[in-house]
């Protein structure tokens, strides 16, 4: 295992540990992976993030991307489950959900849907990977355009309706510098508010 990879791996686990330390509110049953379901009320569940027992979808998804996925991010898809979630500026996809309903918030699908907003990030360098934590269909996206594949490339939040509306693409926000300099930041706020 590569050093970039060990730091990847170590600042994924951190931020695990600090998101399962935290105070999260309980989601629909159906809208979380069974292996992270805890305790049940009215439909509603507790829920952690947990191991994966094996990501063999990955490459499938990866080979309908223009992209790779940066190393920290893929780090956290290959190795966790987990249900949509709100976590500083992100609404993160679920990872692991089977239920057909709640697919819309899946990672495999959600990063597929929507194919004209999806042709012109894609063309113009954008991965898109989550959405904005306020809830805007708003993509944020890994930012390609300059990056090698062996670089964490910048998260920025792209504004959908300059694109379906005006057929332009505008940066509304950048995000982060990259995905574990966030990862840092928000595992950093977790965990000095749930020491």
């Amino acid at each position: 295992m590569s050093n970039r990879q060990r730091m990847a791996d170590g600042q994924v686990d951190a931020f695990v540990a600090a998101v399962n330390a935290s105070h999260k509110l309980p989601l629909s049953c159906d809208s979380i992976p069974e292996p992270c379901r805890l305790v049940e009320t009215d439909g509603f569940c507790d829920w952690r993030i947990v191991p994966s027992q094996g990501a063999s979808w990955i490459p499938e998804l990866e080979g309908q991307l223009p992209f790779g996925w940066p190393l920290t991010f893929r780090s956290l898809i290959s190795r966790y489950l987990f249900p949509s979630f709100e976590c500083g500026p992100l609404q993160f996809y679920s990872v692991g959900v089977t239920d057909p309903i709640q697919e819309v918030s899946e990672l495999r699908t959600a990063v597929l849907r929507d194919r004209p907003l999806l042709a012109v990030l894609w063309k113009n360098g954008y991965l898109p990977f989550a959405r904005p934590e306020d809830g805007s269909y708003d993509p944020v996206c890994f930012d390609r355009r300059k990056k090698a594949d062996s670089t964490e490339p910048a998260i920025v939040r792209i504004d959908h309706e300059e694109i379906l509306c005006r057929d332009r693409l505008r940066i509304k926000q950048i995000v982060s510098p990259s995905f574990g300099s966030l990862l840092e930041e928000m595992t950093s706020r977790l965990s000095s508010r749930y020491p």
